[in-house]
């Protein structure tokens, strides 16, 4: 066997018939080079090969662009996932905690009214006695046959005057938009008589005084509470160290004497704050008459402004002048649940207070829903009576 060449000029290893049947040469070494030759192309074109199948520079850079490119966006769009699905669960869980506020309207005959009236506003016997007459209104609608100490009842809503009945201590502007809610959902004694004092309802005996449940049976117990909502008590604010109730640091509470037996019994204001947030939620009573501004503590030490979101009233000229009465709330006789949004931040609210003719000089002025502008810390604020932010209700 040799080689010979076809009608192409290619070289090839099959052996002419005639050829083989004339040669007796041993044909073995003829076949394995054929054979190798197939196998194992020249040196040169596997350099070729091997060079044809290699990365530049440039192109490897290429690929690793596009490569960090893809994976922004993936990471881009896996955060926005992440946080609409966060503000999704804040809204509803703040629209549950609104049928839960509806349910108690059911059963009390009236919304919870916002039991404060905040440090700056507290001027004068009308102010307060306005306030007063709200809370104890509700508790008397709520619990006719009570018979907890009307000082009780009034140091809830901000009365810091001498000889209230039952002895309790001040509680500084009465009970936040932000106590509110756990106190008003997080339940009452079943005892008519004694809906506060009595088992099950929000005071306990704190016979060491500290407040920290450490003495079984004197202190405080979450889950003996008859819980109108079925808060995740690990998301009750604020907490020490040691996972109890913090009252060194802000926590803010009132203590009385207990009506039957005159042992001194305790109210801790717990705070609620929705899953993977920092702040607490606030509640606003907006059924009954315009108040005057509030200007409430949300977490009981630093001056934190949020107010009820307010809108100009239907048909209103927006080219005068507007008063009081030109400004009306949103949801209104109703309530309103308003949460800081995903940044934990309330932004300036000095928008939403009251204005008059001689603190404002038109609507513009003032940033009045749905018109706004919502913008800063204060666009991503979620309510319970629309699904969205205040920035995609804006107009």
């Amino acid at each position: 066997m040799d080689m010979h060449h076809n009608e192409t000029g290619e070289s090839s290893c099959e052996p002419r018939a005639a050829r083989r049947k004339m040669s007796r040469r041993p044909t073995h070494g003829v076949a394995l080079r054929c054979v190798a030759s197939r196998l194992s192309p020249p040196l040169a074109t596997r350099n070729w090969q091997l060079a044809t199948r290699a990365f530049t520079l440039t192109e490897l850079l290429v690929v690793v662009t596009i490569i960090a490119i893809l994976a922004s966006l993936i990471t881009g769009a896996a955060l926005n996932a992440i946080n609409k699905a966060k503000q999704t669960a804040i809204t509803l869980e703040m629209q549950q905690l609104g049928q839960a506020m509806e349910d108690l309207k059911t059963d009390y005959g009236a919304y919870p009214p916002n039991a404060m009236s905040g440090g700056n506003n507290y001027n004068g016997n009308q102010v307060f006695n306005t306030i007063q007459s709200d809370v104890v209104r509700m508790f008397k609608k709520a619990f006719p046959r009570s018979r907890e100490p009307l000082g009780l009842i009034q140091t809830l809503a901000g009365n810091t005057t001498n000889n209230r009945t039952g002895s309790p201590s001040d509680l500084a502007g009465g009970m936040t938009s932000a106590e509110a809610v756990v106190f008003w959902l997080g339940g009452f004694s079943e005892d008519p008589q004694y809906p506060i004092s009595g088992p099950g309802g929000p005071s306990f005996t704190d016979n060491d005084g500290d407040g920290d449940g450490t003495v079984e049976g004197s202190d405080e117990v979450l889950e003996n509470r008859n819980r109108r909502y079925e808060f995740d008590l690990g998301r009750l604010v604020p907490r020490s160290d040691t996972g109890s109730f913090d009252q060194v640091t802000n926590g803010r509470y009132i203590e009385y004497d207990d009506p039957r037996t005159g042992v001194r019994r305790r109210i801790n204001l717990w705070l609620y704050t929705p899953g993977g947030s920092q702040l607490p939620l606030a509640y606003f009573d907006t059924s009954r008459h315009d108040p005057v501004d509030y200007d409430p503590d949300l977490s009981g030490s630093a001056a934190v402004n949020i107010f009820a979101i307010k809108k100009l009233r239907e048909g209103f000229d927006a080219t005068a002048t507007p008063v009081v009465g030109d400004i009306v709330y949103v949801n209104t006789k109703k309530f309103q649940l308003l949460h800081p949004g995903l940044d934990d931040e309330w932004g300036d609210w000095s928008g939403f207070s009251m204005v008059n003719a001689a603190s404002v000089n038109d609507a513009s002025a003032v940033a009045i829903f749905p018109d706004g502008p919502f913008i800063g810390d204060i666009a991503d604020t979620v309510t319970s009576f629309f699904s969205g932010t205040l920035e995609d209700e804006q107009e």
